[in-house]
């Protein structure tokens, strides 16, 4: 158990939506602990944003539904 106010894990999560030259959607993210980069990924191509932005919404919804089971 941490004490109030200790900073145990810090994971930050930076998630874009790219509209690239070729007309299509990709989703570039990056996750960081203590400012290193600790994975980079590209997903890819989207038709659309919006299937762009349920492919997010999936990817990180689905990680934790299992953790809460």
């Amino acid at each position: 158990m941490a004490t109030a106010g200790e900073v145990i894990f810090e994971l930050k999560l930076a998630v874009d939506i790219i509209l690239a030259e070729d007309g299509k959607y990709y989703v570039d993210s990056v996750a960081t602990i203590g400012g290193d980069v600790v994975h980079e990924w590209t997903e890819g191509p989207f038709e659309m944003e919006a299937k762009a932005r349920d492919f997010v919404q999936w990817q990180f919804a689905i990680p934790l539904v299992k953790a809460l089971k």
